[in-house]
């Protein structure tokens, strides 16, 4: 079958149609339990196969060894495939010896992100109606949130078949919102020091896609679909349209009504500087079906 289409970003091709991992690493109660690693390592390869049968050439990677390894050989099999790198799951951000990722301080980043954002934006916001505010991050705290160097190279190394690597991904954009732009900065160094390509995870949407627009990055993937963003759809879609840089949408198909296809692709396609999607997979049959009928919509 045709493979979905690229464009080209820094003088590469970028793929227009990537499948995400999620549903295989088991991290946001999205998958099935595996019985053992070579379960989820057949799973997933048998899916792989299945996409690319379907002429999808762009796939994203978590830090989950037993999916890295399945993908780096897939890359060695079909070299014409293009990989992004998310290798940021619960490393790289500390507050002292703390990582940013456990779960209180999660919280303690949203309670941050609430307050300090402006009222008027986020006021009748759903990304933060449960915010509890006494648990915020004072500013000095803010300020001595670090990135351990040493282990984000580390991380960036296993992830060296990959062509474009995410930075910044915290929250929603929280370190960029709450004035640590020098990290992602210093992430996005790091990033082309190793040859490759930044692009911003942008899950804050319209609170932070134009602070990421000025930083040295080749584009963002963006939290949209046809009923939600941050911190709300219409005002996403404003910073939207002031974008110069290639976006990619995730969480495309997500839905109250259901999923369907044709209505959430309707509704990308008419955002001109939305130029990608991810699709998340969590079967070679849902591949099958998915990426097939995706081709009537999407080329």
């Amino acid at each position: 079958m045709k493979e979905f289409p690229f464009i080209e970003i820094e003088n590469k091709k970028y793929p227009t149609v990537i499948m995400g991992e999620d549903h295989f690493t088991g991290w946001f109660k999205k998958c099935r339990k595996y019985d053992s690693e070579e379960e989820r390592e057949n799973a997933y390869r048998e899916t792989l196969e299945i996409a690319y049968s379907l002429g999808v050439r762009g796939f994203s990677m978590s830090p989950h060894s037993t999916l890295i390894k399945v993908l780096k050989e897939f890359k060695k099999k079909h070299p014409e495939i293009v990989c992004i790198s998310n290798h940021h799951w619960h490393t790289n951000y500390y507050l002292g010896d703390k990582s940013l990722w456990l779960g209180e301080n999660l919280e303690r980043l949203g309670a941050s992100e609430a307050f300090y954002y402006d009222e008027e934006i986020i006021k009748d916001s759903s990304w933060f109606k449960d915010a509890n505010i006494e648990k915020r991050f004072s500013k000095e705290e803010i300020n001595s949130f670090r990135l351990d160097e040493e282990e984000y190279q580390q991380q960036l190394a296993k992830f060296s078949f990959c062509d474009f690597s995410l930075v910044g991904n915290l929250g929603r954009s929280a370190l960029i919102n709450l004035g640590r732009e020098d990290i992602v900065k210093r992430e996005i160094e790091l990033v082309r020091e190793k040859g490759s390509i930044p692009i911003g995870l942008c899950e804050g949407g319209g609170l932070a896609l134009l602070k990421y627009e000025k930083m040295e990055v080749a584009g963002t993937w963006i939290w949209i679909n046809r009923h939600e963003a941050c911190p709300n759809l219409d005002y996403a879609l404003k910073m939207i349209k002031k974008a110069k840089k290639p976006i990619t949408a995730y969480r495309v198909f997500a839905s109250p009504e259901g999923f369907n296809l044709e209505k959430s692709i309707s509704f990308i396609k008419n955002v001109e500087q939305i130029k990608s999607i991810v699709v998340g997979i969590d079967s070679k049959e849902q591949a099958e079906e998915t990426f097939s009928k995706l081709h009537d919509y999407w080329n």
